[in-house]
C-alpha cells in the first residue's frame, strides 16, 4: 500500500531535506578559549640568595699608565661583572638566568687613604658607560672625588656578565701622576658589597 503526502506544496522538499539545507547555511560562530596569562610567560628570576650562595664573578680594576701621553689612571677598562649561585645541597652551580641581582651599583672614589695623607688633584673623564647610568654630575677637578653608577641588574651565570663603566683620571695639572688612593666598590640589591683599592702611582 502506498501513501501519498499532501501536506507539502508541489515542488517543495520534505522536512529532512529542509533541515539539512538549514544546517549548511547556518553562520559559523568562533569560540575563543581563554588561556591563563601565566602559561604564556616564563617565571620571573628569583632574588639572588644569601648565606654565601651568591658570589660575584669578575670585578673592578685600577690601571696606572705612565708610558703614554697623557699619563692617566684607567678605572675598570675591559672589566666585566656578574655573579654565580650555588646549590646549597649539592654545591653545584645553578643554571644561568634563574636568579637576579637587583639594581647593581658601582662607585669610584679617589683622594686620601691607604698611606696617602695629601693626595694630588685629579679630574675625571668618562670613556664609556656600557649602559650604566651616572648618579648626579661628575665631580669638579680636585684632591678628592666620588662618582656612582647604577645598572638595572643582571642574571646569574657566565652568559649574563656585563661590562663595567670605564672612568679615566688625569692629573689636573697634567704631566706626572700625583699620589692618590682610588677605591672602587660593587654592590647590588641582593648581593653583598665587594671593594678593592689601589694606591697611585
Amino acid at each position: 500500500m502506498s501513501e501519498t503526502r499532501t501536506d507539502l506544496p508541489a515542488g517543495s522538499s520534505d522536512r529532512r531535506t529542509f533541515l539539512k539545507a538549514a544546517a549548511w547555511s547556518a553562520p559559523v560562530v568562533a569560540v575563543a578559549v581563554a588561556t591563563p596569562l601565566a602559561a604564556a610567560s616564563a617565571a620571573e628570576p628569583l632574588p639572588a640568595p644569601g648565606g654565601g650562595l651568591s658570589v660575584w664573578q669578575g670585578g673592578t680594576s685600577v690601571q696606572t699608565l705612565t708610558v703614554v701621553q697623557p699619563n692617566r689612571v684607567q678605572v675598570n677598562t675591559g672589566q666585566t661583572v656578574g655573579f654565580n649561585v650555588f646549590n646549597a645541597d649539592t654545591g653545584d652551580t645553578e643554571p644561568g638566568g634563574m636568579y637576579r641581582s637587583g639594581v647593581i651599583t658601582v662607585t669610584v672614589q679617589w683622594g686620601a687613604g691607604n698611606g696617602v695623607p695629601t693626595p694630588a688633584s685629579y679630574r675625571a673623564e668618562e670613556r664609556t658607560l656600557n649602559g650604566w647610568v651616572r648618579s648626579g654630575a661628575l665631580p669638579e677637578p680636585g684632591v678628592s672625588g666620588f662618582v656612582e653608577y647604577t645598572l638595572s641588574g643582571a642574571l646569574n651565570g657566565a652568559d649574563n656578565v656585563v661590562q663595567l663603566p670605564v672612568l679615566w683620571l688625569y692629573p689636573t695639572a697634567g704631566g706626572a701622576l700625583g699620589e692618590t688612593y682610588v677605591n672602587t666598590s660593587l654592590s647590588a640589591q641582593f648581593l653583598s658589597e665587594k671593594t678593592s683599592g689601589s694606591r697611585v702611582p
